[in-house]
């Protein structure tokens, strides 16, 4: 009810093929698996069949995690299948538990009818024995059979490397689809839904890069009746390939959906319009709340990025110096998201706890009637922006091992592109305005050494850098661009304009990588270095 159905991406989530789901930490993947699941929608009341596209089953990685931490292939052939095992009874016992909620509901003849001989069918395809007495046929049965398995199957994978120890009875990916065929075509309900699992928190290194491509072998097979939706928290905590060699390839086996680059790309306001309804359904939640949306509690201001620039560097107007001195208004959420929702939510919790709560708001809108273009000053709210911002360079230094080294490199990029501001300015563009870089952009294809790459992928990880794999270098070639987070921007004075980057040869990057300090001394500009003509400089390395 808080959430919103304008997430990014919805319709792309919902559609019938595999995805792996990635972005930022907050920015709402495990929200809208859940809110599609078909547990949720009877839980909500949402479940009428007419509604009801695809039977949507969510899945959290945590108890994956726990009966198989560290997982590594073991050398013996016949212990392959024990966590595919496990992952299988894991999501029938789940698949058959709410279906039959559900069908009892709305399709309880032919369930009744049917039930007996689908899960004779399914004990089959296990080639398990039913046990004696009436009950054999029922799905309460069956389930408490699959979850003894889910047990077996974890016990025997702590004993399996003993090359004694018996290990059998265990089924591959193709007993998961067989049992969803048999479900799909044995019930006129379900002949035109399919279903959909939505695993959630499939990310390396807690799902260990072994596990991961040890299920790939199911969880990248497409059928007419099973998709899978893997949630990652970055593009480098999934395996791309199964342990039989297989590597899957991006719109075939699987569709790829970086809600990061998504938010930050966005040229249709979609950004915007799903954080205003996020927020106004937050504050409509709280009985008597003093505003009723995000423009009235922080009022509007126009973007214009190359106004703000000059007025960093000290060259603008009088007024755009008026109109542009603070970061403020309700387009600067949606200007600072990138995909992370949750920290959204939280920096305008900030602005309201920084302005005095609830109550001062409501002293404000009462003292200022209708006629205030906003109830926190833009001021204030310039200065919980940057406190925020600090906060998060803090938590990146924070982070375990490689905290202060990640720290370093985004400090070191953050300072060159602001020098690049105040003393560059930009190419092939009307007016000449400041340059206003917020990415890297390779000249060519990345070839990094191993300590480089390492760094790479722990930026990525922690949504320090967000990764667009489909840039286009002014060499021509297809190259990946690196944006900085969003909400980094105001802590390094830049602007949220995406024209510009900091263009890099292989060698720089790495140079930034590994060694940050030497890196900002070599491209930091001091000051304006002028070209033939008396224009600020091109490319400048100072």
């Amino acid at each position: 009810a808080l959430y919103s159905d304008r997430l990014r991406e919805l319709n792309k989530i919902e559609a019938h093929t595999n995805i792996v789901l990635t972005g930022p930490r907050g920015c709402g993947k495990t929200t809208v698996f859940r809110a599609l699941s078909l547990d949720y929608l009877s839980s909500t009341r949402q479940d009428q069949p007419e509604s009801v596209d695809y039977i949507g089953i969510y899945y959290r990685c945590d108890d994956l995690y726990f009966a198989f931490p560290r997982y590594e292939d073991l050398p013996r052939d016949d212990a392959i299948d024990i966590p595919m095992h496990f992952v299988i009874v894991t999501l029938l016992s789940l698949l058959l538990r709410y279906l039959e909620q559900w069908a009892l509901c709305y399709f309880q003849d032919e369930w009744s009818r049917r039930v007996g001989e689908v899960v004779e069918q399914i004990w089959a395809a296990f080639e398990w024995r039913p046990p004696a007495g009436p009950n054999a046929g029922s799905v309460a049965t069956l389930v408490r059979r699959l979850s003894k398995e889910r047990g077996r199957a974890q016990r025997t994978h702590r004993f399996a490397r003993h090359p004694k120890h018996r290990v059998d009875g265990f089924v591959g990916p193709g007993l998961m689809v067989k049992v969803c065929d048999v479900l799909h075509g044995s019930f006129s309900f379900l002949r035109h839904r399919s279903f959909h699992f939505y695993i959630d928190d499939y990310s390396w290194p807690k799902i260990s890069k072994g596990l991961q491509s040890n299920l790939n072998r199911l969880l990248m097979l497409r059928t007419g009746s099973a998709f899978f939706k893997l949630s990652t928290e970055s593009p480098v905590s999934f395996v791309r390939n199964d342990s039989d060699g297989k590597v899957f390839a991006e719109a075939r086996e699987f569709d790829f959906i970086n809600l990061g680059v998504r938010y930050i790309t966005d040229r249709t306001g979609q950004t915007a319009e799903f954080l205003g309804d996020l927020f106004r359904r937050r504050f409509g939640a709280v009985e008597t709340y003093p505003v009723k949306d995000l423009r009235e509690l922080l009022g509007s201001c126009t973007r214009n990025e190359n106004a703000r620039a000059r007025v960093a560097r000290g060259v603008a107007s009088e007024r755009e110096r008026a109109d542009y001195r603070y970061l403020y208004g309700e387009e600067i959420i949606s200007s600072m998201c990138s995909g992370d929702v949750h920290h959204m939510i939280r920096l305008v919790s900030r602005m309201v706890d920084d302005f005095g709560g609830r109550a001062r708001l409501a002293e404000r809108v009462s003292a200022a009637g209708t006629q205030s273009a906003y109830v926190i000053p833009p001021e204030q709210q310039q200065q919980s922006i940057r406190n925020e911002a600090g906060a998060i360079m803090e938590s990146i230094r924070t982070v375990p091992e490689v905290g202060p080294r990640l720290a370093n490199v985004v400090a070191a990029f953050g300072n060159v592109a602001q020098s690049y501001l105040k003393h560059r300015d930009s190419r092939n563009v009307t007016g000449r305005p400041p340059h206003q870089a917020t990415k890297i952009e390779p000249y060519d294809a990345l070839d990094l050494g191993s300590d480089a790459v390492h760094i790479l992928e722990e930026l990525l990880r922690y949504s320090v850098f967000i990764e667009d794999p489909k840039g286009k270098s002014r060499r021509g070639g297809v190259v990946p661009r690196f944006f900085l987070r969003r909400s980094l921007i105001p802590h390094f004075g830049l602007t949220f304009s995406q024209r510009d980057s900091v263009e890099l040869e292989n060698s720089d990057i790495e140079l930034l990588l590994l060694h940050p300090d030497k890196f900002e001394s070599k491209f930091r500009m001091k000051g304006p270095t002028p070209k033939a003509g008396g224009r600020t400089g091109d490319m400048f390395r100072g």
